[in-house]
């Protein structure tokens, strides 16, 4: 059975930089590699709650979103293409994010999620900005391990 190693991205700079490194990785120690783009429903407050609507497909913004996840992957895919690797590439819905990763990283068999953080500095890992993803995929906790790339 082959290794793999899941890339999560949201198409940002910090996700790109996460890919690049995952990619190398994924070709120096030959992982078949997995790329997946979460998109959430949109937040809207009905009454006096706060209710997750999944848009109906036909629906601009809805596409507009699905878009915005196909072309991230597309991107690290041609990537990955390019250095010959073999890739996946999937796109979910999903209204926890950091749920969505740990499912596919499970139902596939990952066996490492490579991810980037936004922010700046070491203290990132105990404090308030490193991305709310990141910080909440490592305290669910993931099925597998998982290496946070910083920004720069």
């Amino acid at each position: 059975m082959a290794k793999k190693l899941l890339i999560p991205t949201d198409g940002s700079g910090a996700a790109e930089r996460a890919a690049n490194f995952g990619l190398d990785w994924a070709s120096q120690c030959g992982y078949e590699v997995i790329c997946l783009s979460v998109i959430k429903p949109v937040e809207a407050v009905i009454g006096n709650s706060l209710e997750y609507l999944f848009i109906e497909e036909k629906d601009s913004i809805a596409k507009e979103l699905l878009r915005l996840g196909e072309k991230a992957v597309k991107r690290i895919a041609d990537k990955a293409e390019q250095k010959g690797l073999k890739i996946k590439t999937m796109t979910v819905e999903a209204a926890q994010v950091e749920k969505a990763i740990i499912d596919v990283a499970k139902k596939e068999g990952v066996e490492i999620i490579v991810i980037g953080m936004h922010g700046e500095g070491c203290s990132l890992l105990l404090g308030g900005e490193m991305g709310s993803v990141t910080r909440r995929l490592l305290a669910c906790p993931p099925p597998c391990p998982v290496t946070v790339i910083p920004p720069n």
